[in-house]
């Protein structure tokens, strides 16, 4: 008899309550939910993180060396900006501002964090499409593009909103799309001049430098000749790099990231628990059957795949009800917090692994019980 023959008396047995089997599929599915929330905030935290680095186009991206995330607020000097403009095979090297401050809801006055965002409107090296069709609109005084995608408690915003930001009366001309996160409730995005009206704001000071190469350039050798012109003052990156850095940090270094790294792990290990009580009970309900199996000569490695063939099929179906759960739950979560909870078919396979991971873990566990069953037993 091989697996399919296993598979089948697994089911049987499984499905002689199936009262029971249907609240042990649910036992297993709540630690599935709980897997699928903390993966949830994980990738929703270090895809807003992202937001913005996975917007820049520009071919080579400098910033200064101690910077260690686009939000840290190490700066470096325009000058140096300049002298890689002159590197052989740089088109063009512009600045890109960046500042946290406070936006005054319109409607009741209430003060958020937001981030702020300079750039040049001749060419901003930023995938924002929304840009290009208010680059005239942002080139007059104290106006700005609002987040359309900004928590609520921003306000109910539109084009001609009037405000307050970081103390100076902004007029809203249009909206784009970028999103929060988890340092800050949206982004306004201004015209450099504009920006460099802000307080405390100097053009001398620069948070990225975005560098376009001449065509048919290379991007590792203008990166080293950049490095050999201004040794140690420049870390020379690309865009993708930018994004990965910001990853990163997010997910090994940011407490928030490492707290809901550690709550998937809670979920597995309650997951764990949860299967093996109830493979546990089931086992033991069904002793004299695994006795009498061995009885007429079954070997231990054909009980063993029952065992573990009731395991895959709780994972199954605790891990279909546990999508079907995530599924409403993201949908909920993303409503409330405004992060993206995308439930990609890669992420729901991590589930996967894990939930069918955590049922075998718990069948080799309750493994012992049946080895330990004596055919004497049934007399």
């Amino acid at each position: 008899m091989g697996p399919a023959a296993q598979f089948i008396l697994a089911w049987r047995m499984l499905a002689d309550r199936p009262g029971r089997f249907l609240l042990s599929v649910t036992g297993v599915a709540f630690a599935v939910v709980i897997m699928f929330t903390q993966l949830g905030f994980l990738n929703g935290i270090t895809d807003s993180s992202i937001n913005l680095a996975d917007r820049l186009r520009a071919d080579l991206v400098v910033v200064h060396p101690q910077q260690e995330h686009l939000k840290s607020g190490v700066e470096f000097s325009h000058f140096l900006l300049q002298q890689v403009r002159d590197v052989p095979g740089v088109a063009a090297a512009l600045p890109l501002y960046l500042s946290a401050n406070y936006w005054a809801n319109p409607q009741d006055g209430g003060r958020n964090r937001v981030l702020i965002i300079g750039v040049d409107l001749d060419d901003p090296m930023l995938d924002l499409p929304e840009l290009a069709a208010h680059r005239d609109a942002l080139r007059g005084p104290d106006t700005a593009l609002f987040d359309r995608r900004a928590r609520a408690e921003l306000g109910a915003v539109a084009p001609g909103t009037r405000s307050t930001l970081a103390g100076r009366p902004v007029r809203v001309v249009g909206l784009f799309e970028l999103g929060p996160n988890f340092a800050y409730e949206g982004h306004l995005l201004l015209g450099t001049a504009n920006f460099l009206r802000l307080p405390r704001q100097r053009p001398d000071d620069v948070d990225l430098g975005l560098v376009r190469l001449a065509p048919g350039a290379d991007p590792e050798t203008v990166r080293q000749r950049i490095r050999d012109r201004l040794p140690g003052r420049l870390d020379v990156l690309t865009s993708a790099e930018v994004a990965r850095r910001e990853r990163d940090i997010t997910t090994r270094k940011a407490p928030v990231g490492i707290v809901f790294g550690l709550g998937l792990l809670v979920g597995f290990a309650i997951g764990t628990v949860v299967c093996y009580q109830i493979l546990f009970n089931e086992v033991s309900d069904h002793l004299p059957q695994f006795a009498m199996m061995k009885a007429i000569g079954h070997r231990p490695r054909f009980l063993a795949g029952i065992v573990l063939s009731e395991a895959l099929i709780l994972s199954g179906g605790g891990w279909v009800a546990g999508l079907a759960g995530g599924w409403g739950l993201y949908a909920f979560l993303e409503d409330r917090t405004a992060l993206l909870m995308d439930l990609t078919a890669p992420r729901a396979g991590v589930i996967f692994v894990l939930t069918a991971g955590m049922c075998l873990l718990a069948g080799r566990l309750a493994l012992k019980k049946v080895q330990a069953t004596d055919p004497a037993d049934l007399f």
